[in-house]
């Protein structure tokens, strides 16, 4: 068995053990003799390809439990039927600490296969025709738009929020793939460092040739990284530069395309509807949903606030009507989400998950607009897709801080189980409030100020001494 092959199959083995929750994940200095393929192995532009596809293949998949810590799902009664998912609902300690393993672990080494490939492309560059130095160049593009999404993710989770000016740690930018004990660049550091990342991913993007290989989703584009430059602004409150980068990525005909209105629509992955859709093993879904079978099954639902009316085009494929039975004589209707499940439940299997959707600017430019004082343009934006859909618009008077106050929860509406709400309200310093079973009262109230929204620093990577403090509340952990 070559090198490659027997990295793939290492890569799909990997893949399918970081979606299982809570599994103890490896430190970020594993031996580079161990982790990387043979330099010589990547000798042309398809297996240059090869090798990246492990960057894609490693990047973590964890919208479900990022729904979990934000406040877009409820718990039935049927909710202790998964005490894994019961336990990340109540932010409890060792679920964090956990969540946080794997995670950093798993961003991580999607940052590390991206390295592997970027450090050898000069060498190779060398040795390639003009027409392959153009397609190699836009690989190098896809290598650093990768490893910018897992930069921002990382940020997003592991440092506080970006205007805490007290706590300024960010995460560790590596660019080597040699083993290193490296500081915790800050906040504003990690920024720019992304920002860079995607601005040369753009130039590669706009001035080279695509391969002649696959086609969205699987694979980020310019939309892609023109998507997360948007997030990265919005991230860091520069909402001139959020509103600039928007521009083009907003038609200026909003199309019925863009809303997925079938069950098959989410199980492809259709280029309509996503900017980059990350592929998934087969055991991915089935281990999500393997409990529940039914959405009468369901362990977790939609809040109220988010149901979808039946005149919304979204109520289709983005929510599941369903019936609980509480009791002998009780029952109660709810929605749950039913973005993949109305395919799981069908018998179908999913191949990809949404990581950008083609939705997703509309509400970045509608939120850089308002905050950026354009309050007609941002209303206009979000009440015409709104009308698009059949939703009830935002009225004429609505303006400032209820104008955003409507586009985030639209956003939250919109995007639930997708992973970003939860990046929303940290940023924001909004409340998360969680419910007891079918929302009967509030269990659980964390304010913006509540060091359990900033995931602990791994206890795998203590050892590193030049790693700096834990995150601010949390213990001193140890491996």
């Amino acid at each position: 068995m070559s090198l490659l092959l027997r990295r793939s199959v290492l890569r799909t083995l990997c893949s399918v053990l970081a979606v299982v929750p809570f599994l103890s994940a490896c430190s970020l200095d594993i031996p580079v003799e161990n982790e990387l393929t043979d330099p010589k192995a990547i000798s042309s532009v398809q297996t240059a390809y090869e090798a990246l596809a492990s960057a894609y293949s490693s990047y973590p998949k964890v919208e479900l439990e990022l729904s979990l810590l934000s406040d877009e799902l409820v718990p039935t009664h049927r909710a202790s039927q998964s005490p894994q998912m019961a336990q990340l609902y109540a932010y409890t300690d060792y679920a964090l600490q956990s969540l946080a393993s794997d995670l950093w672990s798993g961003y991580y080494e999607t940052i590390k296969d991206a390295n592997a490939v970027l450090v050898r492309l000069p060498d190779l560059r060398s040795r390639l025709s003009s027409a392959e130095q153009l397609q190699l160049d836009y690989l190098a593009g896809e290598a650093k738009t990768i490893k910018a999404l897992s930069y921002l993710q990382l940020l997003q989770l592991f440092a506080t929020p970006y205007d805490d000016a007290e706590h300024t740690g960010g995460i560790i930018l590596k660019d080597r793939v040699e083993r290193e004990e490296l500081p915790r660049n800050t906040k504003a550091e990690t920024v720019q460092a992304i920002e860079r990342l995607l601005k040369e991913a753009l130039t590669a993007f706009d001035t080279t040739t695509r391969p002649p290989y696959g086609s969205a989703p699987g694979f980020v584009n310019a939309a892609t990284a023109r998507a997360l430059l948007a997030r990265l602004y919005l991230y860091a409150g520069d909402w001139a530069k959020a509103e600039e980068v928007t521009r083009t990525l907003v038609p200026a005909m909003l199309s019925a395309s863009m809303v997925p209105t079938t069950p098959l629509a989410w199980s492809q992955g259709a280029s309509t509807i996503t900017l980059f859709a990350s592929s998934v093993p087969v055991t991915y879904y089935n281990s999500i949903y393997a409990q529940a079978k039914s959405a009468t099954n369901a362990t977790y639902q939609l809040p109220q606030r988010s149901y979808f009316a039946s005149t919304d085009l979204r109520h289709r494929s983005y929510a599941l009507d369903s019936t609980l039975q509480v009791d002998a004589i009780t029952t109660r209707s709810l929605q749950i989400i039913g973005k993949y499940a109305a395919f799981l439940f069908a018998g179908g299997l999913p191949s990809y998950n949404c990581v950008v959707r083609t939705t997703e600017p509309i509400f970045l430019r509608a939120e850089a607009l308002a905050r950026s004082g354009d309050a007609t343009a941002a209303r206009d934006l979000l009440n015409s897709y709104l009308r698009l859909v059949g939703a009830d618009e935002v009225a004429s008077t609505v303006t400032g801080t209820a104008l955003i106050d409507a586009i985030i929860a639209e956003k939250a509406r919109e995007f639930a189980g997708e992973g970003l709400r939860f990046f929303d309200l940290k940023r924001l310093g909004l409340p998360i409030e969680h419910y007891t079973p079918n929302e009967e009262r509030v269990s659980l109230t964390l304010p913006a100020g509540s060091y359990k929204r900033t995931l602990p620093l791994p206890a795998s990577e203590r050892s590193n001494k030049n790693l700096g403090a834990q995150n601010p509340g949390w213990p001193e952990l140890t491996h």
